[in-house]
């Protein structure tokens, strides 16, 4: 039996997958400490004047201590394990980050985003025994272990009729701007498209669709196999794979994407997939009229969760 414990914040349903295929095997126990939930609330206000202190002077915020403390004594009482991986460790305390080491036999991270984005994370490399990144600037640079997003879901069951010709959902940062550029040319191509974007303030715009609210991924799914292409915005310093790429691969959606970087993994197509420029946006009309050419299932694997699992844990599947 295999042990082993993620340490993650709020990950929107992605994580939920890997941890319900790694629980579906016999071989493997698997833990999911989400410390997105751990949330401290102040006693007083001298207690938030005392904290606004410690992180002007001390570069010490108590949030952070709160939620290390707790993810301590999750992992103190599992007892050792196998594997703990954590995502964004830059979020916990670094005695912390330090401290879980001793309760694991591989003690791994996952540096979802760009370091460049994250800078506090290079001196955090050095206390795990491997970390993996998307990146593969990051990869060269820092000498991590390249791995990307993956294949969450599979559809097989697709609507008769889709209901728009393009789709993207999103959280409102720095993308916007490109994301209604490329609206505003499908609204001036008339191509029928639903953009969504997250944001907490009311907004409004002529050309996506603005939402305060929250949406789970069982409800975005739902998005997804009614449209016919999928729109991937990559935030800026990004390279890696954002999974909008991964479920069009796993949902067969062809994808308009920004990411150059697309065009060098072998699961690749042209006629499934095309990178634009959004100062320069030009899309054939041939794009939206061919089907999808489904990718062979052996350049697949590996982008799987079993390929996933494979290679980050080397637990082959059943």
């Amino acid at each position: 039996m295999k042990n082993i414990t993620i340490i993650a914040p709020q990950s929107f349903g992605y994580l939920d997958f890997l941890l319900k295929e790694l629980e579906s095997r016999p071989e493997t126990q698997a833990t999911y400490i989400n410390y997105s939930k751990f949330q401290y609330t102040y006693k007083s206000v001298f207690d938030k004047l005392q904290n606004l202190l410690r992180k002007t002077f001390l570069k010490k915020n108590i949030k952070d201590s709160y939620k290390s403390q707790e993810i301590l004594k999750v992992v103190q009482a599992q007892g050792k394990q196998d594997f703990i991986i954590v995502v964004r460790p830059d979020k916990l305390e670094k005695e912390t980050v330090i401290t879980l080491k001793k309760y694991a036999e591989n003690y791994y991270s996952f540096y979802f985003d760009a370091i460049s984005n994250f800078p506090e994370k290079i001196e955090l490399i050095s206390y795990f025994d491997k970390v993996f990144s998307y990146e593969k600037e990051d990869v060269e640079k820092y000498k991590l272990t390249f791995c990307t997003n993956y294949i969450y879901d599979f559809e097989d069951t697709k609507p008769a009729n889709s209901k728009c010709k393009i789709f993207n959902i999103s959280s409102y940062d720095e993308r916007f701007e490109s994301i209604e550029k490329l609206a505003a040319y499908f609204k001036s191509k008339h191509i029928d498209y639903s953009i969504i974007v997250r944001k907490e303030k009311e907004e409004s715009s002529d050309f996506v669709t603005f939402t305060q609210e929250y949406m789970p991924l069982n409800k975005v799914k739902e998005h997804l196999l009614e449209a016919d292409v999928l729109l991937d915005v990559q935030k800026e310093n990004q390279h890696g794979l954002s999974f909008r790429v991964f479920e069009s691969l796993g949902y067969e959606k062809k994808l308009i994407t920004t990411n150059k970087d697309v065009v060098h993994y072998d699961f690749y197509n042209p006629n499934n997939m095309i990178v634009v420029d959004v100062n320069n946006i030009q899309i054939p009309e041939a794009f939206f009229k061919t089907p999808y050419q489904t990718v062979s299932s052996d350049i697949l694997y590996k982008y799987t969760l079993d390929g996933w699992i494979e290679n980050v844990f080397h637990i082959k599947p059943n």
